[in-house]
C-alpha cells in the first residue's frame, strides 16, 4: 500500500495533531494557494469552507484544516500573550532571547493547522514535513504544542525550558513591519527604566530587566493639552453612556444617554471626536452588557488623559477613580474653560507613568498566566492606565484611539 492509499478510517486509530504558524506578511491571499502547493502530493481535493476556512481532503480520506487569521485585533493579542509567555524563558543567551521575543511581538498573521495522526510515522512526517514546506513559503515559524517555536529549516528558536539552536538571530518580518525602525535608547531612557523597577521592587511588584520601553523619549510625540482634552470628553461621553445603562435605575435608558451626549456636544463639541467605536456605541449599535461594561471601565482612561493636563490627580491603580469627581469636573465646566485651566505635564513626567505602567501591565499578564494575584495593584485599572497611556506618548507610533495596542 502507497504511503496515502486508501484504507477505511475506522480501522485506524486517530490522534488530532495542532501546529500553529506564526508569520509577519502584508497579504493572505497567496497562502490558499501555497498550501496545495505542499500538499500537493498527497491531495485528494481543496475547498474553502469559510472566509478563513480552507480545508485539504488527503487521499487516505482524512483531512487538513487551516485557519488564517490576519485581523489585527487577534493577532496583536496572540502575539503580545506569546512574547508575555516566553519571556519567562531561562536562555542563558539572552541575544537570542530578546532577538526571539522581538520577532514574536512582529506576528501579524496565524494559520492553525488541525491534523489527524496514527501509528503510521512516516505518514505523519510527510504532513509534518509539508506543514515546515508551507512556513518556509510564507517565512513562517512553527509552534508545537509542547510551546517550541522552530524556525521553519528546522531549528528550535525558542522553547519553554530555555533551549535554542540558535547562536545568533535576527528577527525577520514583512518590509511594511520593519521599515520603522527604532532610535537609540539613551541615558535619560535607561534612567527612567531603572526608576520604574525599582518602584516595582518597593512594592513588591514582579519586574523583568530585559522588558524595553515601548517609547523611547526620542520617540515620543505628546499632542496638545487641546488634544488631549477633546479625547477626555469623547470618553467621558461614552462612559457617561455605560453608566447610564447599568445603573439600570431610568425607565428610558436610551433617552437620557442621547440627553446627556448631546449635552456634552455642546459643551465639548465631542460629535467630531469620537473613535469609530465610541460613535458606534453612542449610536446604539454596541448596547450590550459586555460593552457596557468595556466603556465603562473608560473612566480610568479617562483620569489618566486628565491627569495628562493637570485637571485631576492619580492615586495608585489598586482602588478605581472617583467617577463622581471625574463627573463634577466635566459637567461643571465646557471645553474652554477648561482648556484654560489646562496644563500639559512635561514629557518626561509622562513617560515616567507610562513606563512605570507598562511594567505594572506586564506583571498583572505574567500573574495571569501563572494563575497567581498582584496584591498592590487592580490589573483592570492598569490595563485602563497602560492604554491611555500608550495614546499619549504615542507607543508604536499608534494614534488611533480605537488600535491602541498595550504590548507588554
Amino acid at each position: 500500500m502507497g504511503l496515502f492509499g486508501k484504507k477505511k478510517k475506522d480501522e485506524q486509530k486517530w490522534q488530532k495533531a495542532v501546529l500553529t504558524l506564526y508569520a509577519c506578511r502584508g497579504e493572505t491571499d497567496s497562502i490558499p494557494g501555497k498550501i496545495q502547493e505542499v500538499f500537493v502530493s498527497m491531495l485528494e481535493g481543496f475547498s474553502q469552507v469559510a472566509s478563513n476556512h480552507f480545508e485539504v481532503s488527503l487521499k487516505d480520506g482524512s483531512a487538513i484544516n487551516l485557519y488564517i487569521i490576519s485581523d489585527p485585533s487577534e493577532t496583536a493579542v496572540q502575539a503580545d500573550g506569546m512574547a508575555n509567555f516566553f519571556s519567562q524563558a531561562q536562555l542563558d543567551n539572552q541575544e537570542v532571547k530578546a532577538a526571539a521575543l522581538t520577532q514574536i511581538r512582529l506576528f501579524n498573521c496565524i494559520v492553525g493547522i488541525e491534523f489527524q495522526i496514527n501509528e503510521d510515522s512516516a505518514r505523519t512526517n510527510a504532513v509534518v514535513n509539508a506543514v515546515y514546506r508551507l512556513a518556509e513559503q510564507i517565512v513562517a515559524f512553527v509552534l508545537h504544542p509542547n510551546m517550541s517555536l522552530y524556525h521553519f529549516d528546522g531549528r528550535l528558536l525558542i522553547s519553554i525550558d530555555g533551549r535554542t539552536d540558535f547562536e545568533s538571530f535576527n528577527p525577520v518580518g514583512d518590509a511594511s513591519l520593519l521599515d520603522k525602525g527604532r532610535a537609540e535608547e539613551t541615558q535619560a531612557d535607561k534612567d527612567r527604566k531603572a526608576r520604574s523597577i525599582a518602584v516595582c521592587k518597593a512594592k513588591g511588584i514582579p519586574y523583568i530587566e530585559h522588558l524595553r520601553a515601548a517609547v523611547y523619549e526620542s520617540e515620543c510625540r505628546i499632542l496638545s493639552k487641546e488634544d488631549i482634552l477633546h479625547r477626555a470628553a469623547a470618553v467621558f461621553t461614552a462612559c457617561v453612556r455605560s453608566e447610564v445603562y447599568t445603573q439600570g435605575q431610568d425607565r428610558n435608558p436610551e433617552a437620557l444617554a442621547r440627553e446627556m451626549a448631546e449635552e456634552m456636544d455642546e459643551r465639548y463639541g465631542v460629535g467630531g471626536w469620537l473613535s469609530e467605536a465610541e460613535r458606534a456605541y453612542l449610536d446604539g449599535k454596541l448596547d450590550d452588557a459586555a460593552n457596557h461594561n468595556r466603556f465603562g471601565w473608560r473612566y480610568e482612561c479617562c483620569a489618566v488623559l486628565l491627569w495628562a493636563i493637570s485637571l485631576f490627580e492619580l492615586g495608585e491603580p489598586n482602588e478605581i477613580c472617583d467617577a463622581s469627581k471625574l463627573g463634577a469636573l466635566m459637567w461643571n465646566n465646557d471645553f474652554d474653560s477648561l482648556k484654560e485651566k489646562a496644563i500639559l505635564r512635561s514629557r518626561e513626567e509622562i513617560l515616567d507613568m507610562q513606563d512605570l505602567i507598562l511594567r505594572y501591565d506586564w506583571a498583572c499578564v505574567d500573574a495571569r498566566i501563572h494563575g497567581t494575584q498582584i496584591e498592590a495593584v487592580n490589573s483592570e485599572i492598569v490595563y485602563e492606565w497602560h492604554y491611555a497611556l500608550n495614546w499619549l506618548v504615542g507607543a508604536e507610533g499608534i494614534t488611533d484611539w480605537d488600535k491602541v495596542r498595550t504590548t507588554t
